[in-house]
């Protein structure tokens, strides 16, 4: 059922009784007509709109069969017909009005017509403004939607751009630790064994304790230079947590993760698998239509291995990869930690295999202390 307002409805058809009973003879037995036509309208508010606009329109109809001046609350009906979406019963109003009730007089059909086509004018304005008004409530929910989703983009681009920096930061850090330890530590270590030596032919008493406190400040020197290294790397991303970054931020397919992220690596091995892992994933964007990622994490008595597979289709495109900039990048950082790195490709996708031996990795935390 709708619920619809039809109080202007029932204003038209009181205005059109008052201008039909003027132009007769008034008489009391017409009162008891006019709220029977009122009446007829009834069954519209409390019906169905299907049922009650028929059962409406039928009484009157067949009513004005008996009693003529009934057909002058028609035009009412119209309107309210056409706002229950019944655009025919109109047509059939204007036919009987023009070829079967020739009884009435020309001025009284041509107010008849004349207010039926307002009627219907009246409900095509209804109708368009409905329709307008409609279009108007789709456009905002359309631009609510487009905003919380512009919303939600916004927040991941943040997040991802956030991510890019820590693992950008995180590389960096460590650049610059592996810098200061090779070259900075390596000239202090040189100038304490020059110290050594000169130490070693020299015979002046003076001269012997400023070397002693010259050796005393390169040794703390030195000091200062692994504590910075050792802070430098603390700061680092942790493989872990890089890991859950960049599968966060990667909405071309799922990653699964298998196995365990080793937890006894360097800094920097933590760094460069996950900028192996990031080019890897990176790859599976540009060269790949896979459906599905698997990172597997092995660890066996003698080395760590990382599994990157894939399951695109290989593609003419697809098989350069294997000379491409990407895999050589990886082959740097992959050297840079002593590692091992190894591509295959079929017709089931692309598989990437690290190895990492662990007695390189125990030796290299042993110097990084």
């Amino acid at each position: 059922m709708k619920h619809t307002s039809y109080w202007f409805d029932y204003a038209f058809l009181l205005l059109l009784g008052a201008l039909f009973l003027s132009e007769n003879s008034f008489a009391a037995q017409d009162v008891f007509y006019v709220l029977m036509s009122l009446l007829f309208l009834a069954p519209i508010l409390f019906l169905p709109a299907q049922i009650g606009t028929w059962t409406s329109f039928l009484l009157q109809f067949f009513s004005s069969m008996i009693w003529m001046k009934f057909f002058f609350f028609l035009p009412a009906m119209l309107r309210i017909f056409y706002r229950e979406k019944k655009p025919y019963e109109q047509i059939v109003f204007i036919f009987l009005l023009a070829f079967f009730f020739q009884e009435l007089s020309v001025s009284l059909k041509t107010i008849l017509f004349s207010l039926s086509i307002a009627a219907i004018y009246l409900c095509l304005k209804d109708r368009l403004m409905f329709q307008l008004n409609k279009d108007l409530l789709d456009l905002k929910d359309d631009s609510w939607e487009k905003q919380e989703l512009l919303k939600e983009q916004n927040a991941e681009l943040v997040r991802t751009r956030e991510n890019f920096l820590d693992l950008q930061v995180a590389e960096e850090r460590n650049r610059i630790a592996r810098d200061i330890h090779d070259n900075v530590g390596h000239l202090l270590s040189s100038a304490l064994i020059q110290l050594g030596a000169i130490e070693a032919v020299n015979q002046d008493m003076t001269v012997q304790k400023l070397l002693e406190q010259l050796k005393v400040t390169v040794h703390a020197g030195m000091d200062n230079i692994r504590k910075s290294v050792h802070g430098l790397h603390s700061d680092s991303l942790k493989l872990e947590k890089a890991v859950q970054l960049m599968i966060e931020e990667f909405q071309f397919c799922p990653i699964l993760v298998e196995g365990q992220i080793p937890q006894q690596l360097t800094s920097e091995q933590e760094t460069m698998i996950a900028a192996i892992i990031k080019e890897a994933l990176s790859n599976v964007m540009k060269h790949s239509q896979a459906t599905q990622v698997r990172l597997i994490f092995d660890e066996l008595p003698a080395f760590y291995r990382l599994k990157i597979i894939d399951n695109g289709k290989t593609t003419t495109q697809s098989k350069g990869f294997s000379n491409g900039i990407g895999l050589a990048s990886m082959r740097q950082r992959s050297q840079k930690i002593n590692g091992q790195l190894h591509i295959s490709h079929s017709a089931k996708g692309f598989q990437i295999n690290l190895i990492l031996p662990k007695e390189e990795s125990h030796d290299t935390c042993r110097d990084r202390r």
